[in-house]
């Protein structure tokens, strides 16, 4: 599970979700995007604890595996993807730059589920778009992005 996505024919480790970096949100620092995602899913601070303490990447994600979901989960988890992965970008100036850098081809992901390869694909997109602020195209993919989001969160209420 996990890896980076490819655009136009080449890996960006920036857009990998396990990849070691330090953001902050809430006042608490998260070692990963992933481990972010993992968190928000708790339901209680034991839970919690658990998974932030197991770090970034693998066994961050094996450790969310084994807790309680908070009730409304289905509806915020893509939410709480781009959440986590908009910080990452946000706060590491490096890894903005790469991504930024990426160009403009579509974000592809393969090493995942379906559900979370199509997902991170959007979310990679909508966060590079944000960021570029570049006319009326990236405000346009950001806004369609946005909007199939919200749309999946409704619907999984």
């Amino acid at each position: 599970m996990g890896g980076p996505g490819v655009i136009d024919g080449t890996e960006h480790p920036e857009t990998d979700n396990f990849l070691p970096c330090q953001f902050v949100i809430d006042g608490v620092t998260y070692s990963s995007s992933e481990n972010y995602f993992q968190c928000a899913k708790t339901i209680n601070e034991l839970d919690r604890e658990k998974i932030f303490n197991s770090g970034p990447g693998n066994t961050c994600r094996l450790a969310g595996q084994t807790v309680g979901l908070r009730s409304d989960w289905e509806s915020v988890k893509v939410d709480e993807m781009y959440k986590g992965n908009l910080a990452k970008f946000q706060q590491n100036e490096d890894l903005r730059k790469l991504l930024l850098e990426s160009g403009k081809g579509a974000v592809h992901f393969t090493r995942s589920s379906h559900f979370w390869n199509h997902w991170n694909d959007l979310i990679m997109q909508r966060i590079r778009t944000e960021l570029r602020q570049n006319g009326d195209d990236d405000a346009r993919c950001a806004a369609e992005i946005r909007e199939a989001m919200e749309k999946y969160a409704q619907e999984n209420k």
